[in-house]
């Protein structure tokens, strides 16, 4: 997950559970949080509303397993609360390559060259 991250060009602060998240959202500043569904959804869950109690316009993604049996209640979650998707990995990844072409062309747009 990490490398699929930084590989886009992400810079990526890497949590072992939600209260770590948390608090670690209360003192920076992230446009994005990931969040890798574990199966534990009441944790999540929590997660989830937290998260969205500290930093409204945070985005929220989910990536959740195909295989995941708590990917019915993952689902009303992101559903639900604001700014919030599910994904799978490969979701992710189409997410990330989007991502990418747009840095891209941003990078493009932005430079300036002369004759």
């Amino acid at each position: 997950m990490e490398k699929c991250l930084t590989g886009a060009g992400c810079i990526v602060t890497i949590v072992s559970d939600g209260d770590k998240a948390v608090n670690r959202i209360r003192r920076e500043i992230f446009d994005t949080a990931v969040l890798v569904s574990t199966g534990k959804e009441m944790d999540l869950a929590e997660t989830v509303f937290n998260l969205r109690d500290i930093r409204s316009s945070m985005e929220i993604v989910i990536v959740a397993g195909c295989s995941d049996a708590s990917g019915n209640v993952v689902g009303e979650i992101a559903t639900t609360v604001p700014n919030t998707i599910m994904v799978n990995l490969h979701g992710l990844e189409v997410m990330l390559e989007a991502f990418r072409g747009a840095r891209a062309r941003r990078k493009i747009e932005g430079s300036s060259f002369e004759p």
